[in-house]
């Protein structure tokens, strides 16, 4: 297999050649890159001009990650896009509201997109297209018709009105030297697609996310048989879906959640409060049913999920029996034992609908003993410990709480390591490059293409940034390119930094410590001070006296050797009071220092 790179979600990584190797990856030499700026990219590996005739192929984003997925397709000077995705920030990234793409890649060469196809509807294939748009407002958006009515409501609110192509399963297109067709695909949102890309150089197979159930709530399954007539036409690069390929077995099928959702309806005595995703209808389709079986009216909450359920019913993609769901406003005349709310929040996120409810925050709804709260979506890897903040504020309130631990209530959308197998006999590909998953589900991806007959030499274990040449029917890393987050930071995009990042974090977890003394650098002592003030710090003023004396007699000897310039002086300050705390109080506040020099008046 191509050698890996262990991903790092806090700070960029990127690579450059891989040596090639039968069997298990080995690690190889890695390169981070802190920032966009030119300075840090010197560590990178640039790969080597384009090959006419060839296919380039460069994640940049996804591979290494859950979420921000996107590919770029290149064929002789033109490009494809698939998938515009983000990602959801964690602890570390306190204020962060999305991360998106790297694009800067393509930002030069945006003339030269012919088209973005967009696999389906989730908030980490599409999320990120309204800024897309915004440097390239014409650029073709092609996807299926649920898909693209979410995408036209995401880019409304940014008041793009963006140029679309409908497709659906087994349909042709021709985009600029790129030959489309696109595979029906079963997934936890309805309308989901595998794309084919043809071009004279080979024949590549993106999945974007899928599995196999075969008996989805739509009657939609996965397309088989035309994965295996393009197998028999020959695909040279298979890039499938990776998320599950560590758990062993298959995927249940989606109705067979139904007898856990049932029951905790049975068992509820007074409201239920149900979490979800805001584009998983499927799930939220079983919620409605199992809410019309037991005479109780359904409430959408939270923004994203009531726009997307209405767009869903409007496209005839939700079903919902006449007089089952009802307004926000009119719940509060609905007695508690006849009523579901379906929000949003299943991963922990602190302001959306769940966790304002957790909070007590949320204006209209309470939860309270006896009431159920019903987790009905996965959990993504990183989200396990605001989820379980969640579950422990609604279980003090005196909720049950219904989720993955103590009830069959959710399968995943992902394809386990089994179906993962029969896909991969079914297509028999030359060469595959695992997509959508942390650097332990692209190895297992990877491990499985290799007991169906893949050469191990002809794995490709890519990860953002990185650039994969097929030419004359073999695939491999070719050199990488910059790939850094960027952080959307309320009307900010790319501004915020990784520097300012360790700031925010210093601040909540370790507080604030400011110094303030004025100097006569011509007398060469310290006039008054330090005043040492101290915000979100544990610790009473009166214990840093001790270290008052030592910023005194640092900064005399400093004047007294020369040193007049006040920055110098408050770096001094800075390193004895960061010293001090440090060994005496084991904290790494954030420390400023601030001097003021009564000989430059």
């Amino acid at each position: 297999m191509a050698k890996e790179q262990n991903s790092n979600r806090s700070k960029n990584t990127a690579r450059g050649n891989r040596a090639k190797k039968s069997g298990a990856p080995r690690s190889s030499r890695s390169r981070t890159v802190k920032s966009a700026t030119p300075e840090s990219e010197v560590g990178l590996v640039a790969p080597p001009k384009y090959r006419k005739g060839s296919m380039r192929i460069v994640p940049l984003g996804g591979l290494g990650e859950i979420g921000r997925n996107m590919n770029v397709i290149e064929y002789n000077g033109r490009l494809l896009l698939i998938d515009c995705g983000v990602l959801f920030p964690e602890e570390e990234q306190p204020g962060v509201d999305l991360i998106l793409p790297d694009f800067s890649y393509i930002k030069d060469r945006l003339d030269k997109v012919d088209g973005l196809v967009l696999t389906h509807g989730h908030e980490d294939h599409i999320g990120g297209v309204p800024y897309l748009l915004q440097l390239r407002k014409d650029i073709p958006l092609i996807g299926s018709k649920l898909t693209l009515a979410f995408v036209e409501a995401k880019c409304k609110e940014h008041r793009i009105n963006p140029k679309m192509i409908e497709v659906d399963g087994h349909d042709k297109l021709k985009v600029g030297p790129f030959n489309l067709e696109f595979v029906a695909v079963t997934h936890s949102i309805p309308d989901a697609l595998a794309v084919s890309v043809k071009t004279p150089a080979g024949h590549i197979i993106d999945t974007g996310d899928m599995k196999l159930d075969q008996l989805p709530l739509d009657g939609r399954i996965t397309d088989l048989r035309e994965f295996a007539k393009l197998g028999e036409q020959g695909v040279d690069l298979l890039m499938v879906d990776s998320t599950n390929a560590e758990v062993p077995g298959f995927v249940k099928p989606e109705v067979s959640i139904g007898p856990a959702l049932d029951k905790a309806f049975n068992d509820a005595s007074r409201k239920i409060i149900v979490a979800s995703f805001s584009s998983h209808v499927h799930r939220v389709q079983q919620v409605v049913d199992t809410a019309h079986k037991y005479g109780r009216k359904v409430v959408f909450v939270g923004r994203s999920m009531v726009r997307n359920m209405g767009i869903a019913s409007d496209l005839g993609f939700l079903h919902l029996p006449e007089d089952t769901v009802v307004d926000l406003k009119q719940a509060k005349d609905i007695q508690d034992n006849k009523i579901v709310y379906m929000c949003t929040g299943s991963q922990g996120e602190p302001m959306a609908a769940l966790g304002r409810i957790a909070d007590g925050n949320h204006p209209t709804i309470t939860v309270g003993e006896f009431d159920t709260v019903i987790l009905a979506s996965s959990l993504i890897p990183g989200n396990e410990h605001e989820v379980y903040k969640i579950i422990n504020k609604l279980t003090r309130l005196g909720a049950k709480v219904v989720n993955r631990d103590n009830a069959a209530i959710h399968v995943s959308g992902h394809a386990d390591e089994g179906e993962l197998l029969y896909f991969y006999n079914i297509v028999q590909p030359k060469n595959a490059m695992p997509i959508h998953g942390e650097s332990r589900h692209l190895v297992a991806n990877g491990l499985i293409a290799v007991k169906t007959g893949v050469d191990p030499q002809n794995v490709v274990l890519a990860e953002d940034g990185d650039v994969v040449d097929l030419y004359h029917g073999k695939a491999g890393i070719v050199g990488s390119v910059p790939c850094n987050y960027v952080y959307v930071d309320g009307d900010s995009v790319g501004e915020l930094t990784d520097d300012e990042l360790e700031k925010r974090r210093i601040l909540g977890e370790e507080g604030f410590v400011s110094s303030f003394v004025v100097v006569d650098t011509e007398a060469h002592e310290v006039v008054k001070g330090p005043r040492i003030y101290l915000n979100a710090v544990a610790e009473d003023e009166s214990e840093f006296d001790q270290v008052r004396s030592q910023i005194i007699q640092q900064l005399e000897d400093a004047m007294m050797d020369g040193t007049s310039d006040t920055h110098k002086l408050q770096q001094i300050m800075r390193r004895t009071l960061g010293n001090w705390v440090s060994r005496k109080l084991h904290r790494r506040p954030m420390i400023v220092p601030v001097v003021a020099d009564i000989a430059e008046e």
